[in-house]
């Protein structure tokens, strides 16, 4: 499955312009913020997002910890890993996710930093 056919829930550390880029390239987001969801722990939102088969999106990497680590079910994480954190350097995170030719294959934790992306699978690969 490419990028663009994911159905996403974006923490509540996304900035609510990156929804609405999301949005406009066509993507399923359910947002934390949106929902009312603000303070519900990692744990919870991993849960909601596994049980609406959505892939979290997010700049915390907790999430990683709890899917990997302490086998927490899970979809799929993507980890936005950025030094700058400001609004526009999250979408061109976003926007190379658009673009690249890459599948995201279920309980897969996809780490996407200044230097690439790279993919870890719950079962080692």
């Amino acid at each position: 499955m490419k990028f663009q056919q994911l159905r996403i829930l974006t923490d509540e550390n996304l900035p609510p312009k990156v929804v609405d880029f999301l949005r406009h390239h066509g993507l399923d987001v359910l947002d934390t913020r949106e929902q009312g969801w603000h303070g519900k722990s990692d744990s919870e939102l991993l849960e909601i997002a596994y049980q609406n088969n959505r892939w979290i999106l997010t700049l915390d990497s907790d999430f990683g910890t709890l899917a990997i680590h302490e086998a927490e079910p899970y979809i799929g994480i993507i980890f936005l890993r950025l030094r700058n954190q400001r609004t526009h350097n999250i979408i061109s995170l976003c926007e190379l996710l658009l673009h690249h030719d890459m599948d995201f294959l279920p309980q897969t934790l996809v780490v996407v930093a200044d230097a690439g992306i790279r993919t870890r699978r719950s079962d080692g690969d």
